[in-house]
């Protein structure tokens, strides 16, 4: 799945939330899978799916394969990612509904605990725009992440027209968000899939 999360995606996310103080408490709920603890082993450290593992559904039901703390699957190399430090838990859930194949990821971050040192200058610069956008979320804990249908082309991930941006429990349309950033949806799909063309995420075997 992912070699890392994406530092690009992360920033749009953040960037949208601002001005948005209204939906504090929606904007820094966490997900359930966070919460419950499915993420630590019995020993307490992290679980890490090597690939996809199939979740339990009742009969007749699209098949769905989920992926925990998909950031950690480098091992060493995923460590020494400066955003790696930040993230304090990730979960990729794959849906295969025969027609149309959906992906649901991402994961909760800690902006205050970023390897800042490690970042180029156009990564601080990003993040600096990102505190200086709300400087409140990065004493604590945020989810951020993308849903909706996906397709390939090549080896590289296709966003469908409804695909949503995820900050904590409030979602945005690609239209909402472009209109946010002031660009346009296709330049702010084009960015997204660039981001997403750096993970290793690959459908799940059939079977």
């Amino acid at each position: 799945m992912a070699k890392k999360i994406a530092l690009a995606l992360l920033i749009v996310a953040l960037m949208l939330a601002a001005g948005l103080g209204w939906l504090w408490m929606r904007l820094t709920a966490l997900p359930d899978w966070y919460e419950s603890g499915e993420l630590i082993t019995e020993d307490g450290t992290p679980q890490i799916d090597n690939d996809w593992v199939i979740i339990p559904t009742e009969p007749n039901q699209p098949r769905r394969y989920q992926i925990r703390n998909p950031h950690l699957r480098q091992g060493a190399e995923a460590k020494a990612k400066p955003i790696t430090k930040a993230i304090k838990g990730s979960r990729a859930i794959w849906a295969d509904e025969g027609s149309k194949q959906e992906l649901d990821a991402g994961a909760v971050i800690n902006l205050s605990q970023m390897d800042l040192d490690a970042l180029d200058p156009s990564e601080r610069e990003s993040y600096r725009k990102a505190i200086d956008a709300f400087p409140a979320l990065t004493g604590r804990d945020v989810y951020v992440g993308i849903e909706g249908e996906v397709g390939t082309q090549g080896d590289q991930l296709k966003l469908a027209p409804d695909t949503q941006l995820r900050i904590g429990d409030t979602h945005y349309s690609l239209k909402t968000a472009a209109k946010r950033l002031g660009m346009s949806e296709s330049e702010l799909r084009k960015t997204i899939e660039k981001e997403l063309s750096k993970l290793d995420v690959h459908p799940p075997a059939a079977g």
